[in-house]
């Protein structure tokens, strides 16, 4: 199965990820501090309460090998870990790391759990007041000083049993620690919201968003639309709000927003940008279609193989969109000609490419010196120009230059010239092969 589709969308997240707000909030230093205090790596974390306690879920792509300070049982016992015949984690135990924080005078309590080989967990947060966080600093004493030693530790106490019954599977879901995880989760929210369970599946949603680097920002608006159609409208504000801090140029026609709070925002971005929203909204509606149908498919090949059946059915989906969307697109070009990024924005524009990226060969072709000139009047980055040159000198037989195509075993495709393959790279903005 062609992989392209994720180099597609990790492109794109680069490229959101430049469009973000250099303004940073105090819940984003907190949570940036706190990841700091964690002594492992973390490759998704969020905040879900507060309370005296401020608390992160967090998850990991991966198995994570730091020693705990002490373990704990599935009755509850507490055991201080020993260092000298360390083993693995075993689903049936909590690893508990216990960090104190002098300088910001706080303790951080990180429990770990194994599920399916992969480390998630909880980072609880016991700080006290500072003017460096003062939304967070619940507590009138030092916790972080060892005279108040037995104080703090009665408060980490009360974590026991909170550790032990989320062991025992009240932590269901974890956030995504991957875009396949971001995926999984959105098709099972879909899943439960098909059969009438809003309420799971807006718990669901909201877990899919909480890292934004993830997010398919149209999903934003799709899920928000779904809500209002049940009746969450608050539900259907958070989601377009979360979508309007993430895309500094998203906005909806102001004269038909259904939220009094989003009029003005939107006002005030449709005179700054003035896009052609049907355009716009047409062809985010391809990206999102295109994504779907195709990561659907790719993750049930990858987890179940053994339905082929399912997978051939949900293959035929995925090319019978690429078709679909083939007409759409060359519609768009005929009718207004390439999509520029003053009409329509980046995210959009990016659709035109990524069609044409899952096209047959001649269409690719045709398409080439498009989106090379679009790239020189820059509407979209030389990147993609360059993956789909690679992608057409692959299917005809030649080496790539600029190395961004696999085979279906996840192997390099052979290149031009190996010595200087992340020198054209970098002139493109791709990054380094290592």
């Amino acid at each position: 199965m062609n992989k392209l589709h994720i180099a597609a969308t990790g492109l794109f997240l680069l490229l959101l990820t430049g469009c973000q707000t250099k303004g940073v909030s105090e819940n984003q230093r907190f949570e940036a501090s706190i990841r700091k205090e964690i002594p492992f790596r973390v490759d998704s974390m969020h905040w879900i309460t507060g309370g005296d306690m401020a608390t992160f879920q967090f998850s990991n792509q991966d198995y994570v090998t730091a020693l705990p300070d002490v373990e704990i049982n599935a009755d509850g016992t507490v055991v201080v870990y020993s260092t000298l015949t360390p083993t693995r984690q075993s689903e049936e135990k909590i690893w508990r790391n216990v960090v104190v924080s002098r300088k910001n005078r706080r303790v951080v309590c990180i429990d770990r759990y194994m599920k399916n080989d992969r480390t998630h967990g909880y980072v609880y947060v016991l700080q006290s007041e500072s003017k460096d966080f003062p939304t967070f600093g619940k507590y009138h004493w030092d916790v972080s000083d060892s005279h108040n030693i037995e104080s703090t530790g009665m408060a980490l106490n009360s974590l026991d049993k909170l550790a032990v019954k989320r062991l025992k599977g009240d932590d269901k879901y974890v956030a995504p620690a991957s875009q396949d995880d971001y995926w999984a989760l959105m098709f099972h929210a879909d899943s439960l919201f098909a059969n009438g369970l809003y309420a799971e599946a807006k718990q669901v949603y909201d877990l899919a968003f909480t890292e934004d680097r993830y997010i398919l920002p149209s999903q934003l608006s799709t899920v928000a639309c779904k809500m209002q159609d049940v009746g969450d409208d608050n539900a259907a504000l958070k989601y377009l709000n979360h979508r309007v801090q993430m895309e500094k140029d998203f906005y909806e026609n102001p004269s038909m927003c259904s939220f009094s709070q989003l009029k003005d925002t939107f006002e005030l971005r449709q005179k700054a940008l003035n896009y052609n929203l049907p355009l716009k909204e047409k062809l985010e509606w391809i990206f999102e279609r295109d994504q779907y149908d195709r990561m659907i498919w790719s993750l049930t090949a990858q987890n179940h193989p053994e339905q082929t059946h399912r997978v051939d059915m949900l293959a035929a989906r995925a090319w019978d969109t690429d078709s679909t969307n083939l007409i759409m697109v060359n519609e768009v070009l005929s009718e207004s000609g390439f999509p520029r990024k003053s009409q329509v924005g980046e995210f959009a524009v990016l659709a035109t490419w990524l069609v044409f990226q899952h096209s047959d060969l001649e269409h690719q072709k045709l398409f080439l010196p498009l989106l090379e000139e679009a790239a020189r009047n820059g509407d979209i980055a030389p990147a993609y120009v360059a993956v789909l040159k690679d992608r057409i000198d692959i299917r005809e037989g030649r080496p790539q230059k600029y190395g961004s195509q696999r085979d279906a075993d996840g192997k390099l495709c052979p290149l031009l010239d190996a010595s200087r393959v992340n020198e054209w790279r970098q002139e493109v903005g791709l990054p380094r092969i290592e």
